[in-house]
């Protein structure tokens, strides 16, 4: 071997080891700036604990802590029975429980004073728009965490936006109802952009109907037509519907008045109108409306506005039977009775002319269905207040009806106290006063407050299931069904 071929060997042995190096040296850059790219990993939020020590739950609940909404799910999750009544929660307690308890009961307080503050009539109108959305996002599921959390963050936010959107003519048209003005002030105040939107807004449709309940349409007519004549040309196209049907005629192009009160008030039949309504409600406690029945609806309806001449306006958008099956769904997640029973304790079963005293000292009252029922005070403060209604009842737990005679000579086991929700408007006081009610009978009879399993209620499972009563509370709003309005009575009929 010369010394050329020697040189050549430790060159080409130079390049293959600088090529390594180099390539070595590119590689690390390289890790070391996709290392920077990236920030430090965290530990997992919900399997790992943190670097304290402390179980990474406990940074989840300070996040929700921040927005009061610290709630134990896996309790909350439980909150119904199958029979539509709520479930008493085992007897042993935790910080979370109380926790939970005190973070709903502070939502549910702030809901409820931001409410307060708007008129009577808001809730079944201003939440018409959001109600609307939420027919395509209905979950049968009881509420989570997160959804409990959005349930008090949107019925906020739909109170706190209330009044911008009553001020804004263009977005109430449909909805809104406003007082009209008295004549004296008339003569001395200018109407305003927002009263004349209101004489608009009086006019567009009857107060009763909702959009998220009713399939409804508009019949304008060509000419003036007496209410004598279009009553004439329905005949019996709305009859033997296993749903409601609403049938108005606009007056003086301000009143709405029904159809059906023509026998009630015969003079209207001698008023003209040139603007019919045809609603069809969705659903009721029997489930959803069906297909055969809206095509069946409608029509009737377009064979209507064909006989009077008229033009047909449908107010629906999207697909009714959907909306119809959102709805149901809706029904059967809020639609609970909640209730109680009063058992006989050691000194056996009761007398019923005690039972009777008792009750009637509390101010139930016996009606002729069997039942001890507590009405509601109506407001005196409110102009057209409504008449009570029932807040709650209290019937035998042995499906025996109540009656005098009955009471006069037998005895009585156990009694049932229970509340429907969507029926009670004040559901939460309605529900203190029934267990203030019970406890003091529980006392006088020498009963014992027990569940649906004949566990002792305590005053910590009763806190619970106030707690989700609130949560019901807050999801019909939130839907725009306030509980206890005509809408609801209505929808859970």
């Amino acid at each position: 071997m010369n010394d050329l071929q020697i040189i050549l060997i430790i060159i080409g042995a130079l390049i293959i080891a600088a090529v390594l190096l180099f390539n070595w040296w590119q590689e690390r850059k390289f890790n070391q700036q996709v290392e920077s790219s990236f920030s430090q990993l965290q530990n997992d939020a919900l399997l790992n604990d943190n670097a304290s020590g402390e179980p990474a739950s406990a940074d989840v609940a300070s996040e929700f802590a921040e927005d009061n909404f610290s709630i134990d799910t896996e309790r909350l999750k439980e909150r119904f029975e199958h029979d539509g009544k709520f479930t008493a929660f085992n007897d042993s307690s935790s910080d979370n429980d109380e926790n939970a308890l005190e973070d709903i009961d502070e939502a549910y307080s702030e809901l409820v004073a931001r409410q307060s503050h708007e008129p009577h009539h808001a809730p079944d109108t201003y939440l018409d728009d959001v109600a609307e959305e939420a027919n395509h996002n209905i979950d049968t599921k009881p509420a989570q965490h997160e959804e409990i959390k959005a349930i008090f963050n949107d019925a906020f936010n739909q109170i706190n936006t209330a009044p911008v959107a009553q001020a804004a003519p263009d977005s109430v048209a449909n909805h809104v109802s406003v007082e009209p003005v008295a004549p004296a002030k008339l003569a001395t105040v200018a109407p305003s952009k927002a009263a004349v939107a209101s004489d608009v807004t009086k006019s567009s449709l009857p107060a009763m109907l909702q959009s998220q309940m009713d399939l409804i349409a508009v019949i304008y007519l060509a000419n003036e037509t007496s209410i004598a004549n279009v009553t004439a040309s329905i005949g019996g196209f709305f009859e033997d519907y296993d749903k409601p049907i609403h049938l108005h005629a606009l007056i003086q192009e301000t009143d709405w008045v029904p159809l059906t009160a023509l026998a009630a008030q015969p003079a209207i039949a001698n008023y003209t109108t040139t603007k019919i309504t045809c609603s069809l409600q969705l659903a009721d406690r029997a489930g959803a409306v069906t297909r055969s029945v809206l095509n069946r609806f409608q029509l009737a309806v377009e064979t209507l506005g064909l006989d009077i001449d008229g033009h047909v306006e449908w107010q629906s958008n999207g697909d009714s039977l959907l909306a119809a099956s959102a709805l149901d769904a809706f029904c059967i997640e809020v639609d609970k009775t909640m209730g109680f029973h009063l058992v006989h304790g050691d000194h056996g079963a009761f007398t019923g002319t005690k039972l009777r005293g008792l009750s009637e000292a509390q101010g139930l009252v016996l009606e002729a269905d069997g039942a001890f029922k507590y009405y509601a005070e109506a407001d005196a403060s409110q102009a057209n207040a409504p008449s009570p209604s029932v807040s709650f009842v209290m019937f035998n737990r042995d499906n025996y009806p109540f009656n005098p005679e009955m009471l006069r000579t037998s005895v009585v086991k156990a009694v049932t106290f229970q509340l429907d929700i969507p029926h009670v408007m004040h559901c939460t006081e309605a529900f203190n006063h029934m267990v203030q009610i019970a406890r003091q009978m529980e006392a006088g009879l020498n009963a014992v407050l027990v569940d649906d399993n004949n566990r002792p209620l305590g005053d910590m499972q009763i806190e619970k299931i106030r707690q989700q009563l609130k949560v019901i509370y807050a999801t019909m709003l939130v839907r725009g069904i306030v509980p206890g309005s005509d809408s609801a009575r209505r929808l859970f009929s």
